[in-house]
């Protein structure tokens, strides 16, 4: 948690920086969110709970979980983070899940897959499905909160054909950090992330992209035309990050392509002249330095 002499700042712990293929160094996408007395996870994709454990991250002062989309590599580790908290004991009540709207379907549907697990667990009378269940809240865009005097707003990002994406906005004493979620350009984006102290965001090498199109037919190619369409290339995210006066760039969801860390950073920095960093799993950085 914040320590004293950094009253009043937002913390954020990369959790995961990878993609939807399996990386021995960058779990999927997940970032935990130190704000006030709480502790907010946005998204929860592979790899997610043990990363917490790592992070040394107080599990039990988890308030929130936001959930930019439902694809795959964003939720696939969340039935571990509630289980564990459920079997664990970490809660009497789970956190508030907040979401795109099909958030509650899909947690029907999870709780449908491991209904043997809940029978089995319940009637051995030591938890309740109310200490797994989460409270759910399906949101639009300009959806808000305000929690211990911090709030957290989302906002729509284009992700198509994901037909809900959100990013979300954290304020917290005039500190503001603005996680993109997956997106391309888009106006929304721009708007929220003005005057951010820490953007994470999306990217993709472009380069690397357009060689994987270049050498690529039929299904594949168009596949990865696809991909390149409905994502920030590095090419791009500068630009963005310039044009909301971001004071500090931290890239994430790391599509390198073959291509290193170097490579994105060049590719940014013409166009971003402020704090500028490719993420790594486990990387923390706050809006306030000591």
């Amino acid at each position: 948690m914040e320590s004293s002499n950094n009253v009043g700042s937002i913390s954020v712990t990369l959790l995961g920086t990878g993609t939807p293929i399996p990386d021995r160094d960058r779990h999927g996408p997940s970032q935990v969110i130190e704000i006030a007395h709480d502790i907010v996870l946005v998204d929860c994709g592979p790899g997610s709970l043990h990363r917490l454990l790592e992070a040394e991250s107080n599990v039990t002062a988890i308030s929130h979980v936001l959930l930019t989309h439902l694809h795959s590599d964003h939720v696939s580790g969340l039935a571990d983070l509630l289980w564990a908290g459920w079997v664990g004991g970490w809660w009497n009540t789970p956190p508030v899940l907040i979401g795109p709207p099909g958030t509650e379907e899909f947690i029907n549907r999870l709780l449908y897959a491991f209904e043997e697990d809940i029978r089995l667990r319940t009637e051995e009378g030591s938890v309740t499905i109310a200490g797994l269940r989460p409270t759910i809240h399906e949101i639009e865009d300009g959806w808000t909160i305000t929690h211990h005097k911090w709030s957290v707003r989302g906002f729509r990002v284009d992700h198509y054909p994901v037909k809900h994406a959100f990013g979300y906005r954290f304020e917290y004493e005039k500190n503001v950090v603005v996680i993109s979620g997956d997106t391309c350009v888009c106006e929304n984006l721009q708007i929220y992330a003005q005057d951010a102290d820490i953007l994470v965001c999306e990217v993709a090498w472009e380069e690397g992209m357009k060689r994987a199109i270049e050498t690529s037919r039929g299904p594949k190619r168009a596949r990865w035309e696809r991909i390149l369409r409905y994502h920030m290339s590095s090419l791009e995210v500068g630009k963005v990050a310039a044009n909301a006066r971001v004071k500090h760039l931290v890239l994430s969801h790391l599509m390198l392509m073959n291509g290193t860390p170097a490579d994105l950073l060049s590719d940014v920095r013409p166009s971003f002249d402020g704090k500028l960093t490719v993420g790594e799993d486990l990387a923390k950085f706050s809006t306030k330095v000591q």
